[in-house]
Parts: structure tokens; sequence; C-alpha cells
């Protein structure tokens, strides 16, 4: 019997551990990898001859305007003559990001927030 309590109470603590795990959100480094963007931004953002380097990025974007950038780039450039200017620049245009909003959201956080340390660290 006792043998028994224990292996359902193993049970159940895994099946907590699993769903916990399961629903974490992922870090904004990890959504920024997995959504491609590293591959024409860089691991770090530091840009490459396809797309640009992100930097200072708080300064172009509030978390609203990158997150409706995020959802349609094309759309959003059309009127934008900053991103029509990258669009000359490079040759990649930014593809629409085929990802949930709660992950776009930790992308953006991750993006403004990264970008603004790394700014803030260089000029100490």
């Amino acid at each position: 019997m006792k043998c028994q309590f224990a292996i359902a109470l193993c049970g159940v603590a895994g099946a907590i551990i699993l769903l916990l795990t399961c629903s974490a959100p992922p870090d904004g480094k990890t959504v920024f990898i997995e959504s491609g963007c590293a591959r024409c931004h860089g691991i770090n953002g530091s840009g490459s001859a396809q797309a640009p380097r992100l930097e200072d990025l708080q300064s172009k974007w509030t978390p609203e305007s990158l997150e409706a950038f995020l959802i349609d780039p094309p759309a959003y450039a059309k009127d934008n003559a900053r991103l029509q200017a990258y669009l000359k620049k490079y040759a990649t245009p930014m593809p629409k990001l085929e990802i949930a909003p709660t992950r776009r959201k930790v992308l953006v956080q991750y993006l403004l927030r990264e970008k603004r340390e790394a700014t803030t660290d260089e000029r100490k």
C-alpha cells in the first residue's frame, strides 16, 4: 500500500513538473533564434549583409510599434521612410514572423531590453 501511494505521489509530482516546464514562456533569446531572426541579423543582433544591426532599438520603436511591425513587416514598412531605406540597402526583406502573440511579445521585450542594456554598457 505504501509503495502504491509513493508511486502515485511521484506520478502527480511528475505531472506538475511537466506542466510547469511546458507552460513556462521561453526567454527572448530563444525566441529570437527559433524564429529565425539570427539567420539574418546575427546571433547577437550584430547585423549582416542581409539585415541591419539591431542596436538602439528603443530610440526607434515603442513596444507597440515594434510588435505591429513584426506582425506584418511589408505592410508596416510601406509608409516608413527609414524602413524603405533598409529595403534598398539590404537584399533580404524582413519576412512576416509566423509566431504566437505571446512569443512575439517576449521577442519585443528582449529586443528592446537587450539592446538598451548593450548600449548602456558600452557607454560605461
